[in-house]
């Protein structure tokens, strides 16, 4: 025995000498690397970045780049290195530079990239290490308005009611390119009286209540839009028209105007199917009339109306062998289906001959229970509210919450209204509660001001759902934060994962990287000029922006790696954006995963048509533009600002340039910097025809030119470029 315990303490000794020598070389390996830094950072960085450039006087600095310098406020000479965390500010300054490649700068002495990653790592270590024993994870807008499309999805899933939230509420402001940012985000008189207005129109649907008046909406085609083939959503067999999702109060009778283009002067007829949720309801003859009107019974609730052509056998029309894809261009009526009538708007009007509200599902997720006779009403009514406050506010309910809302109830049943119209005045309600359109944040009791604390379960439920669905958490998310166990890491996990694999989480994909992304500038803002807007028209548009959705969706529903972004061998095409890539036997309208063969330049965002015509001009490419994003939203490190003391550029008569050449760019001396700053950092990520593609990437153009498009191309146009004197070809030729 007395053996074995000997044992035991020689064992233990030995451990304890064992870590102890471990800790002294590990302290004398961090002791040597650091005084290697000291020195690297002193022979390639300190000429620049010093304490006198930065505390110089303005007045006496003549050259740009020390008034660059000076502005950056970067001394690394009196940062000590053997303290990271005390300068953790400015030593992330210098993990993002390395990590982009960008330091030391084009031109001067650099140390093996080797000692230079070696470097990075071991700085970015020190900051992380320091973040984990000191957390710091910033102050968070006490005050949280719900922005445009998290309202949305809000009545989406509170009360089972698809909104257009552009007719109820103005643009949100953006900060940093994202409009979710709760500083920015404050209610103004104006807004709130929309979202007075707002909660009355969407209780009245909710309930089922008819309106006091018909009302009509007209929904519009959009002018370049494709209405040659199928539109997806409209039966097989059709071509173009018009698909609507519609929220019908009441069972009643619709009035239905279609307005047609193109009609007049037509020889033949054209058959036109209206459907509602994919059913023929109606089937009219077209002759030269440009508008048809007809009344239609429809049960309350929502309902999809389409309005399309029947297609007929492709016709050949001599003056035009082919046809361009932009329907809109001058002398495209014809093409190969032969001179043909659009769909250019629907207008819904109604209800007439009301008969009664219908059962919705809005219906359904309103009234959870329904009361039998007059004393049940006012259980019911409780019961109703709760549920609805509960998922509303995101929270446990009190009686006071349910109390303010029934009163909302017995006003509305004392001026003579049923258990129907006092629902609904509650639900007003509801719908302009601060507590409904504030995420509200609070300090817990003993908290001290600078000190990070745990935030509660139920605040990491909206945190959660708002992140991954832009919407209020679900019962369960709400249900488990109630009992305090979402903070536990694997419980934590789990709904983490069933909340990627539901649906709602798309909303991560249009909202966070359609900012990110910039997707939603495609959607609103960019349109090519000549001549590439012949081959570019809204169905292109709309097949661009839902090839990157579906690409980063993948991303992140398939759990890649992040580089995947750059570089992934797949795509989603269908053929409207196959037939623009040239890729060949892809057809259909619907959209498919496409794995693309070796050295393709359409591998990862880089490729995709959204990104490169995002970073284009109207009529030409442009490698500064496709820099600049590709720093500020994919390295993360974007160009700084120029120094204060720097005149602006003289305004350069504009020079004319043959459009046969829409590749020219400029080369100025100033943007050298920018193009040799993407260059290192990206080669070795992405392929170099990749490479090329991102430089510049000429729009194909489809279809024939006839005498008077090609004499449209040929002539010149006006373009200002920085130097006239410099003129580089596009890369791609």
């Amino acid at each position: 025995m007395a053996q074995e315990f000997r044992l035991q303490i020689f064992s233990s000794t030995s451990l304890s000498a064992s870590c102890c020598l471990l800790l002294l070389i590990c302290g004398q390996v961090n002791a040597q690397s650091e005084a290697e830094y000291r020195q690297m950072v002193d022979q390639y960085c300190v000429a620049c970045h010093n304490r006198r450039t930065v505390d110089a006087d303005p007045s006496t600095i003549t050259d740009p780049l020390g008034s660059q310098l000076r502005a950056l406020g970067l001394a690394l000479d009196s940062l000590d290195i053997n303290n990271v965390p005390a300068d953790a500010v400015h030593w992330e300054k210098v993990v993002r530079k390395l990590r982009a490649g960008l330091m030391p700068p084009a031109g001067m002495p650099r140390p093996a990239d080797a000692q230079l990653e070696s470097f990075r790592q071991w700085l970015q270590l020190e900051l992380d290490n320091a973040a984990l024993a000191n957390p710091d994870p910033g102050r968070k807008a006490t005050f949280h308005r719900l922005n445009r499309a998290e309202y949305q999805n809000v009545i989406r899933d509170l009360l089972a009611l698809e909104i257009e939230v552009n007719n109820f509420l103005p643009a949100d402001n953006a900060s940093y390119g994202f409009d979710n940012i709760g500083g920015i985000l404050r209610i103004s008189q104006s807004l709130m009286e929309r979202y007075l207005e707002a909660s009355r129109i969407i209780s009245r649907l909710a309930v089922g209540s008819p309106p006091p008046a018909p009302i009509s909406q007209t929904f519009r085609t959009e002018q370049d839009e494709q209405q040659h083939a199928r539109k997806t959503g409209l039966p097989i067999g059709t071509r173009g028209g018009i698909l609507v999702p519609y929220q019908f109060p009441v069972d009643a009778e619709y009035e239905l105007n279609v307005q047609l283009s193109n009609a007049r002067g037509l020889e033949d007829t054209h058959r036109l199917e209206i459907t509602i949720d994919g059913v023929p309801v109606e089937t009219v003859e077209v002759g030269p009339s440009t508008s048809i009107d007809l009344k239609v019974p429809i049960a309350a609730g929502p309902h999809d109306v389409g309005v399309a052509f029947y297609r007929r056998p492709p016709a050949l029309v001599e003056q035009v062998r082919e046809r361009f894809e932009n329907p809109r261009t001058s002398g495209n009526s014809g093409g190969p289906l032969g001179s043909m009538p659009f769909v250019s708007s629907l207008t819904i009007e109604g209800p007439f001959n009301f008969r009664r509200s219908g059962d919705t599902p809005s219906r359904e997720k309103v009234f959870s229970c329904n009361p039998n006779t007059a004393d049940e009403e006012q259980a019911c009514a409780e019961q109703i509210l709760t549920t609805l406050s509960r998922q509303a506010y995101r929270r446990p309910i009190t009686n006071n919450d349910v109390s303010v809302l029934m009163e909302f109830y017995y006003m509305a049943r004392n001026d003579g209204g049923d258990f129907d119209s006092g629902i609904e005045l509650a639900l007003r309600r509801l719908l302009v509660s601060p507590e409904f359109l504030i995420r509200i944040e609070s300090d817990p009791g003993d908290f001290n001001n600078g000190t990070p604390y745990q935030i509660s379960d139920i605040e990491l439920a909206s945190r959660l759902s708002f992140f991954l669905w832009s919407s209020i958490p679900d019962d369960e998310l709400l249900t488990i934060a109630e009992q305090g166990k979402l903070s536990e890491q694997k419980e934590l996990e789990t709904q983490i994962e069933r909340m990627i694999a539901d649906p709602r989480s798309k909303s991560l994909t249009r909202n966070f990287a359609g900012q990110w992304l910039q997707l939603r500038n495609l959607a609103t803002i960019i349109r090519p000029g000549e001549p590439y807007s012949i081959a570019f028209d809204e169905t292109l548009r709309q097949a661009m922006i839902a090839e990157t959705e579906m690409f980063f969706d993948s991303i992140v529903r398939e759990d890649r790696k992040v580089l995947d972004l750059l570089t992934a061998d797949y795509t989603y095409l269908n053929g409207r954006l196959a037939g623009h890539y040239d890729i060949p036997n892809i057809q259909g309208t619907h959209f498919r995963k496409v794995i693309l063969p070796k050295g393709s330049p359409r591998r990862g965002l880089l490729g995709h048509g959204s990104i490169l015509t995002l970073t284009s001009h109207a009529i030409r490419t442009s490698p500064v533009l496709r820099g600049k994003w590709i720093l500020d939203n994919i390295l993360g490190t974007p160009p700084p600002d120029p120094p204060p003391n720097i005149p602006m550029p003289k305004i350069i008569p504009p020079i004319r340039l043959p459009i046969q050449n829409p590749g020219w760019t400029e080369t100025s001396q100033d943007l050298k910097s920018v193009h040799f700053r993407i260059v290192k950092p990206i080669t070795p990520i992405i392929t170099a025809s990749t490479t090329a593609l991102v430089a510049s990437a000429s729009p194909v153009i489809k279809g024939s030119l006839n005498a008077r498009t090609k004499q449209k191309r040929e002539r010149c146009i006006t373009i200002p470029i920085s130097n006239p004197k410099s003129r580089t070809p596009p890369l791609t030729e």
